[in-house]
């Protein structure tokens, strides 16, 4: 599961480099009076706090850290794909990059609850050819405290990963990530928590069997169950602190 994630990033990455490289050419800000551009407020998981962790011979609290780390990548990797205001037309904030031939297009929408978001591809990339594909789409609410990412393969509207996150009233942040298959079949599924007491939890699925529960408590220390991902029967489990 975790090369398909990989696998996903790594689109996401080529974007953020279209995006550096072409910074030049974005449009002059032309953003009104009185008026803002949205910016990003993307959500930052830490995983298990030990300084010990690496003694987990098991990787349990590894895993955790490394899959906090590629949470954070899918919902703020992309952020390089706008800087400054933007262009300011109604209720929408547009960036837009041209790089050998291809068109990137960032928009922002003020909605009720706060920000619609979406990147459109036009051009050739090689020897694809892009014709207004959205790339990724999202939400995100006002104060960054809940939201939701889609990316889509490529030339589709069927989505590869949706990465969703909410934070509840004593600061407790909640997050989960769907991996699909091109046929839009779900083939993975992460869940994690993460307390305001720096305690939390990961769950992986593999289809809809649980394939890995990882715990910690505030102070850093955890346990970890392994499960077969085809049975769902549990074959090794550990601990660290």
């Amino acid at each position: 599961m975790f090369k398909i994630v990989r696998n996903v990033l790594l689109v996401l990455m080529i974007g953020v480099v279209i995006a550096g490289c072409s910074k030049s050419s974005s449009p002059a800000n032309t953003i009104g009076p009185g008026s803002s551009a949205p910016q990003l407020k993307t959500p930052q998981f830490k995983g298990p706090a030990s300084t010990s962790a690496s003694a987990d011979t098991s990787q349990g609290a590894l895993i955790a850290k490394s899959t906090a780390a590629e949470f954070n990548a899918l919902t703020s990797g992309f952020m390089a794909f706008y800087s400054g205001s933007g262009t300011h037309s109604g209720n929408s904030w547009t960036w837009t990059f041209t790089e050998n031939g291809l068109t990137g297009t960032w928009t922002a929408t003020s909605s009720s609850t706060g920000y619609d978001w979406s990147f459109v591809e036009n051009g050739t990339s090689g020897s694809t050819a892009y014709n207004n594909w959205t790339a990724l789409s999202g939400t995100e609410s006002s104060d960054g405290k809940s939201g939701s990412w889609t990316i889509y393969y490529t030339n589709t509207d069927t989505p590869e990963a949706v990465a969703s996150w909410s934070t509840g009233g004593s600061g407790n942040l909640t997050g989960t990530v769907l991996v699909y298959n091109t046929s839009g079949t779900q083939t993975g599924k992460w869940i994690f928590t993460d307390n305001a007491d720096n305690s939390g939890e990961l769950k992986t699925y593999s289809g809809s069997v649980l394939t890995w529960d990882i715990k910690w408590s505030s102070n850093g220390s955890g346990t970890w169950v392994e499960y077969d991902p085809y049975t769902g029967a549990e074959v090794n489990s550990g601990s660290w602190s």
